[in-house]
């Protein structure tokens, strides 16, 4: 309801005439649809976000994403905290599935530590693109080259993806260290801020475990399978693409535009190189990256980097034929595979409906009659459930029924797994009778 009422919020607020540029309006629905991919931090976007508003406009804009991305990680902590009352099993069960858990950490300094790590990390990814920026174009107005600094900064960390520039980041595609910048805000943002609130607590240096701390198991597979999709992704796209979008380009180039479509496609939704161009195997390993998604608590959608990680030691535990998941030396409950299996059905479900609908509104249209044809929705719709923002480019082709779909895909991502897991990781009712067992036949 929270994130619903922003998004109606947002919505009336970027119909204002005095939000537009000369000679551009915008109509409910399209105001409806990037609100929504504001508050929900996609970044698909039905019109030029830089040739449709002006500065107010990207203000409202800007103000959605915080909100959004912020308000996944702070909503049931607030709710906690303004309470006032002592944690019952299941508000500590809530905010276990919310954003993790750290032992003898209260909820009022999560939450401080949360808003501190957003301010911190927010103002030194300005700083440092504002320093880049003057450097790359020192003749640009400086206010505004300052205000382009802290959108990009937010809707970076924020995994948005949407940008004030008509081209996206094509326009500093042949600067690495803007480019490098920006990876960085959307992984730190990608990978939680439990896990950063852990990594202040751990103290590598220090020989005494006791006063050293400990790493959990989330922050470690939240690191770990971020760096390994990041390396997967940045492969195979540099293989599938080197002849053909990064044809021609200085390997230094091909490597960090590889990598940096990685790191976008983990729900960021930045691009440097045309995304419609790109060839059919990489956008299908696209779709992987976009599906899973970043780590629980971040400001990623997706599945999730840990339910994909439990999932593959699901079939793990199954093929070595053991009854529980044993990994790192720690024994994981079956209810966190079972809530795995469950989010995993509920995303490929929700994104098979919702490409069957825009196959339904968009069949004959000019959004299915690209060169990419089918795949191309096919790419919508996951990126828009993922809250990636990438797209072929038919996101402003699409007909008022495809946006409906698209505006629900994107709300659904990015609050439906959320709820979904704070219901499934409440204390179950305990069984009265338990029924006699028997086997099935599988495969």
């Amino acid at each position: 309801m929270g994130f619903a009422a922003i998004i109606l919020v947002g919505t009336v607020l970027l119909m204002l005439p005095w939000a537009h540029r000369p000679g551009h309006s915008l109509g409910w629905l399209d105001s409806l649809f990037l609100a929504t991919s504001a508050t929900c931090v996609t970044g698909l976007t039905t019109v030029n976000v830089a040739e449709t508003f002006n500065g107010f406009g990207q203000a409202v804009l800007l103000v959605l994403i915080q909100a959004g991305g912020l308000g996944i990680f702070t909503a049931s902590l607030s709710l906690v905290l303004l309470s006032g009352n002592r944690l019952s099993l299941s508000d500590e069960q809530t905010i276990h599935a919310t954003v993790g858990r750290l032992k003898q950490a209260r909820p009022l300094d999560v939450f401080i530590y949360a808003c501190v790590f957003v301010v911190i990390l927010e103002l030194a990814g300005t700083v440092a693109l504002f320093s880049l920026m003057q450097e790359a174009n020192p003749h640009a107005d400086t206010w505004q080259t300052l205000w382009e600094s802290l959108f990009h900064s937010v809707s970076a960390f924020c995994n948005a993806g949407i940008s004030i520039y008509p081209d996206n980041l094509t326009h500093w595609r042949e600067q690495p260290a803007i480019l490098g910048t920006i990876s960085l805000l959307v992984i730190l943002g990608g990978i939680g801020l439990m896990t950063l609130i852990n990594l202040r607590f751990y103290y590598f240096w220090r020989r005494d475990a006791r006063r050293r701390g400990r790493l959990t198991m989330q922050t470690r597979l939240s690191i770990l399978s971020a760096g390994v999709l990041l390396l997967l992704g940045g492969l195979t796209t540099w293989v599938f693409e080197i002849n053909h979008t990064l044809a021609g380009k200085d390997l230094s180039d091909q490597v960090s535009w590889s990598f940096f479509h990685s790191a976008m496609s983990r729900t960021a939704g930045f691009n440097v190189v045309d995304t419609g161009q790109m060839n059919p195997p990489t956008l299908l390993c696209t779709l992987g990256l976009m599906f899973i998604g970043g780590a629980p608590g971040s400001m990623a959608g997706g599945i999730k980097t840990v339910t994909f990680v439990v999932l593959l030691l699901t079939a793990w535990a199954a093929i070595r034929r053991r009854d529980e998941i044993q990994f790192w030396n720690r024994r994981l409950p079956p209810r966190v595979s079972f809530v795995a299996t469950m989010l995993a059905l509920f995303g490929v479900a929700c994104v098979v409906a919702g490409v069957g609908l825009l196959m339904l509104f968009e069949d004959g249209r000019p959004a299915s009659q690209t060169h990419q044809h089918w795949m191309a929705v096919v790419f919508e719709a996951v990126s828009a459930f993922g809250t990636v923002g990438l797209s072929t480019g038919i996101t402003p082709l699409l007909t008022a029924g495809g946006k409906l779909v698209i505006i629900a895909l994107m709300f659904t991502g990015r609050i439906a797994p959320l709820v979904l897991a704070v219901y499934l990781a409440r204390p179950a009712n305990a069984l009265l009778v338990r029924q006699p067992r028997e086997e099935l036949a599988l495969g």
